[in-house]
């Protein structure tokens, strides 16, 4: 009886806190910032640098014009974070203050979401058109990704993380799943295990598309679901690049090696599809390292254990060993081709040298 009691008063229990949004879109290529920067192209500004991530290679950070969204409930929204970043990537950080129930959240925040994923589109659409000039091979978009937090200021009468999470695991669960019921226990049970905490009455629970975060101080958190999910996006981004790569080579059955490409001297010019693919290689291996070295995290294990709750949840291991084995398979069709080229190089060598050997022998025979 006092445990429905409980589960009733924490369903009436009003909450205040922030639904922070991310969303990172693929425009191109790479990104000229020095040019955006001297040209003016968008209104740029100084964002304090965290002191968890690798100073070289930081992106722009720039004002979006601001204007409201539909709906009483979103007047107080706003975007924290807009960045364009240096690999082809425009990412953006929108916060909305509430005061609600659980209950209520959990059905308003599936609507919320869909305004915000229409408002992100309009907002990276304005900036790509105004650093359009600025984009090694622009397009928008490639591809998109989204993650979203939900932020809760603590209780006064100060329950434990523990106690916490016992009382509102269920509604935590299904909030971050965007269902309106409460999920199977054996989910619910798996969502709250990927929980980590800092103070003892803070909390972050981690989910594959999702985050809960209970603590007052929630700032130094969101980069990393920033990074994250920039991470995936250009995951994903690369993997489907080499998806297109490695159909369209092995769907040339009849292809041939141009002439020149037997030649030992000008065969370095002959641009090969597998020497593009090799080419690709070099381009992702520099984007990915750069974007999983950009965290420094020795020495301290409460953000670094956060991270890596992230990595998993998110798949980021799975995208990147599929990456991986793609480039093993270039690899070896690299070396195919290259050893192919090697040997018709020496057989050449070795007929041009017969031939001057027999030149020669005739020469003398007619002296």
């Amino acid at each position: 009886m006092m445990h429905i009691e409980q589960q009733d008063q924490g369903a009436q229990s009003v909450f205040t806190g922030n639904i922070l949004f991310f969303y990172a879109f693929d425009v191109g290529d790479d990104i000229d910032l020095d040019m955006i920067k001297h040209k003016g192209l968008v209104d740029t500004c100084v964002m304090p640098l965290s002191a968890y991530f690798k100073n070289y290679h930081i992106p722009l950070a720039f004002r979006l014009n601001e204007y409201a969204i539909e709906g009483s409930s979103l007047i107080n929204a706003s975007c924290i974070a807009s960045k364009v970043h240096h690999f082809g990537v425009i990412s953006l950080c929108y916060r909305i203050p509430f005061e609600d129930t659980f209950e209520n959240l959990k059905v308003k925040i599936i609507d919320i979401k869909k305004s915000f994923d229409d408002k992100s589109e309009i907002d990276a659409k304005s900036t790509f058109k105004k650093i359009n000039a600025a984009i090694r091979k622009p397009r928008f978009y490639s591809l998109k990704n989204s993650y979203f937090a939900v932020q809760v200021y603590p209780l006064k009468d100060q329950l434990s993380a523990d106690a916490f999470k016992k009382l509102y695991g269920s509604k935590i669960a299904s909030l971050l799943r965007l269902e309106v019921y409460n999920l199977s226990d054996y989910q619910r049970d798996e969502i709250l295990a990927s929980s980590i905490g800092y103070y003892g009455q803070d909390l972050i629970i981690v989910d594959s598309a999702a985050s809960f975060i209970y603590d007052d101080e929630y700032f130094e958190p969101l980069e990393f679901f920033e990074s994250a999910n920039i991470q995936k996006l250009e995951l994903q981004y690369f993997d489907r690049v080499l998806d297109q790569k490695l159909n369209f080579f092995y769907a040339q059955h009849a292809y041939k090696v141009p002439l020149k490409a037997y030649m030992p001297l000008i065969s370095e010019r002959v641009d090969l599809p597998v020497s593009r693919l090799a080419k690709l290689k070099v381009d992702i291996s520099v984007v990915t390292e750069r974007l999983e070295n950009s965290i420094k995290m020795a020495g301290d294990e409460y953000y670094s254990k956060l991270y890596s709750m992230l990595v998993e949840k998110m798949s980021i291991r799975g995208w990147r060993d599929s990456i991986n084995r793609k480039l093993s398979i270039i690899q070896d069709l690299y070396t195919v081709y290259q050893d192919r080229l090697d040997t018709i190089h020496e057989e050449l060598l070795t007929v041009v040298i017969i031939i001057l050997i027999a030149l020669e022998a005739f020469l003398a025979f007619m002296r």
